[in-house]
C-alpha cells in the first residue's frame, strides 16, 4: 500500500530540513546518510562563523534592550543569551565529533524502517504520529517563532535601527535552531516508537495465524519452531539497541533542552506577570490585549515542547512493553504445546522480562510522563536527585528566613523609633532640644528606609524565584490531591 505522493515529498523535505544540522549528507530518495568532506567543511566553517558572530549579536541586543530600572529582566536576558550561544556551539561541536556514530546509527535506524515497511506492507507515513510531527516541524514551529518575535520584540522593532532589527532576526533564528535540535531528537525517538508499533502489529498477525502454523509444523521434522516470531523478536531487540545508542549519543542535548524549557516557562510567566501588572496600573489598551494573548500562546508553546520531550519517549516505552503481553498471546494460541516451542517462548519471555525499556537521561530520571507528573517507584538515581532537591529546598528555606529576618529587623527598629517619638511627644522640653531630637530620629528613619530599599533590591531576584517555586509546589500538591 503506497502513501500519497504529496505526503512522500513532504516527508523527504522535512527530513532533509531537520538533518541539515548534521555534518552528514542525507539522500532523500534512498533515505541514506553519507559522510562527505564537503558537508563536514561547510559545518565546521558555519560553526566558526557562529562562534564569532553570535556573541556580537547577543551583546548588541543586550545593550540596546538594557533597562536600568529592571535588573531582573537584565539578568534573565543575559542568561538566555549565554545559554543559547553555548548550547548551539557545544551541540554542533559534538555532532562534528560524533559524525561516525551518527552516520552508522541513523543508517541502521532507516534500514530497520525499510525492513518493517516491507514486511508489514505498509509505509510508516500511514501512521498518524509519524506524519503529524512533520506538520509541527514545517508549520507550527515557524509560525510560533514569528509570533514570538512579534510579541517580545514589538517595541524593539518600533524603534528599529538596522543593527537592532538584524540582530533580533538572527537571534530568533538561533532560538529556532534550538527547536530544530529538539525536533531531531523527537524525530529519532518517534521513528523508533512507530517501528515498535509496526513490530507489534506483525506479532499480532503471527498470533492470529499461530494455530494454522502449529498444524503444519506437526508433520515437519527438524524445522525451527515459529521462525517468524524469532525474527520479529530479533528486530525488536535491534530496535531497543538503536534507541539506547541514540539516547546515549544525545544525552547532553536532551538534558540541556529540558533545563532550557523549564527556564523559558519561568521567563514567560514572569514576562506575562510584569506586563499585566504594568498594564493594570495604567489601563489596558486593545493592542496590549493582543500582545498579552500572543505571549500566552508562546508560554503554552514552551509547555508543549517540554511535554513532547516526555511524551515521545513514552510512546516508545509503552509500545515496547507490550511485547511481553504479545508473547503470552502467541504462546496461548498454539494448537499443540510442543517442548521445543515451549522452551522458545520461555527464553523469549525471560529475555523480555529482564529488559528495561524506559528511556533515561544519563540514568538520572526516566523520560516519560513521570518526568512532569511524578513517579510511584523511584529508582536509585531518582533518589539521588530527590536528595539534591531536598537540599535545594533547605537552601530556599534559608533564603526565606533571611528575607523575613531582614524585614523583621527593619520593622522592629522602625517600631522603636515610633515609640520614642510617641514618648517624646508627651514630654515637655525646650525647642532646641526637641528640634535636635526630631532631626536625629528622622535621620535614623531615613537610614533604615534606605537600608530596607537596598535589601529589597538585593533580594528581588531570589524572592521572585521563591514565589515561582512555591506557586509550582502549590499547583503540584493540588494535582496530587486531585489524583488521590
Amino acid at each position: 500500500m503506497q502513501a500519497q505522493r504529496w505526503l512522500v515529498v513532504f516527508e523527504g523535505f522535512a527530513l532533509k530540513f531537520v538533518f541539515a544540522i548534521l555534518p552528514l549528507h542525507f539522500d532523500r530518495q534512498n533515505q541514506r546518510f553519507k559522510i562527505r568532506l564537503k558537508d563536514l567543511i561547510v559545518c565546521i566553517v558555519c560553526l566558526v562563523v557562529y562562534a564569532v558572530l553570535a556573541p556580537i549579536i547577543c551583546v548588541v541586543l543586550y545593550t540596546m534592550n538594557f533597562d536600568a530600572d529592571n535588573q531582573i529582566t537584565n539578568v534573565l536576558s543575559a542568561f538566555q543569551f549565554a545559554f543559547i550561544y553555548l548550547f548551539i556551539l557545544v551541540v554542533q561541536a559534538m555532532f562534528v565529533a560524533k559524525k561516525e556514530t551518527l552516520h552508522r546509527l541513523l543508517n541502521e535506524m532507516f534500514d530497520l524502517k525499510h525492513v518493517l515497511e516491507h514486511v508489514l506492507r505498509r509505509p510508516m507515513l500511514e501512521f498518524r504520529l509519524y506524519s503529524v510531527i512533520f506538520l509541527k516541524i514545517i508549520f507550527l514551529d515557524i509560525c510560533i517563532q514569528v509570533l514570538s518575535l512579534y510579541t517580545f520584540e514589538e517595541s524593539t522593532l518600533e524603534r528599529a535601527t538596522v543593527a537592532l532589527t538584524v540582530s533580533s532576526m538572527l537571534f530568533y533564528g538561533m532560538m529556532y535552531f534550538v527547536t530544530i535540535i529538539e525536533n531531531f531528537i523527537l524525530l529519532g525517538l518517534l521513528i523508533c516508537g512507530v517501528m515498535q508499533m509496526m513490530i507489534n502489529m506483525i506479532v499480532k498477525q503471527l498470533a492470529s495465524r499461530q494455530q494454522e502454523w502449529s498444524k503444519l509444523q506437526e508433520s515437519t521434522i527438524g524445522k525451527p519452531p515459529s521462525p517468524g516470531l524469532v525474527q520479529m523478536y530479533m528486530l525488536h531487540c535491534r530496535n531497543v539497541e538503536i534507541v539506547k545508542k541514540f539516547m546515549d549519543t544525545l544525552n547532553f542535548p536532551t538534558l540541556m533542552l529540558i533545563g532550557w524549557y523549564f527556564f523559558m516557562i519561568v521567563y514567560s510567566v514572569y514576562y506575562m506577570y510584569v506586563f499585566v501588572f504594568e498594564a493594570s496600573q495604567r489601563g489596558m489598551r486593545m493592542d496590549e490585549v493582543k500582545a498579552c494573548t500572543n505571549s500566552t500562546i508562546f508560554f503554552l508553546y514552551q509547555c508543549m515542547q517540554l511535554y513532547l520531550l516526555a511524551l515521545v519517549p513514552s510512546v516508545y516505552t509503552d509500545q515496547a512493553e507490550k511485547m511481553m503481553r504479545l508473547l503470552n498471546v502467541v504462546s496461548a494460541n498454539q494448537h499443540q504445546h510442543r517442548l521445543d516451542q515451549d522452551r522458545l517462548f520461555e527464553l523469549l519471555m525471560v529475555d523480555c522480562t529482564h529488559r528495561n525499556y524506559s528511556i533515561s537521561n544519563y540514568g538520572m530520571y526516566a523520560m516519560n510522563r513521570a518526568l512532569l507528573f511524578g513517579n510511584d517507584v523511584p529508582t536509585k538515581p531518582q533518589i539521588a536527585v530527590g536528595v539534591c532537591f531536598l537540599m535545594m529546598r533547605y537552601v530556599f528555606t534559608a533564603l526565606v528566613n533571611l528575607y523575613l529576618v531582614g524585614l523583621m529587623i527593619g520593622t522592629l527598629i522602625q517600631g522603636s523609633i515610633n515609640s520614642k517619638l510617641a514618648s517624646f511627644g508627651e514630654q515637655q522640653s525646650n525647642e532646641e532640644m526637641a528640634s535636635a531630637f526630631l532631626h536625629q530620629l528622622y535621620m535614623l528613619h531615613c537610614k533604615i528606609a534606605e537600608l530596607e530599599k537596598q535589601f529589597m533590591v538585593a533580594m528581588n531576584l531570589p524572592i521572585l524565584m521563591l514565589n515561582c517555586f512555591y506557586f509550582f509546589t502549590i499547583v503540584f500538591s493540588v494535582s496530587i490531591l486531585a489524583d488521590g
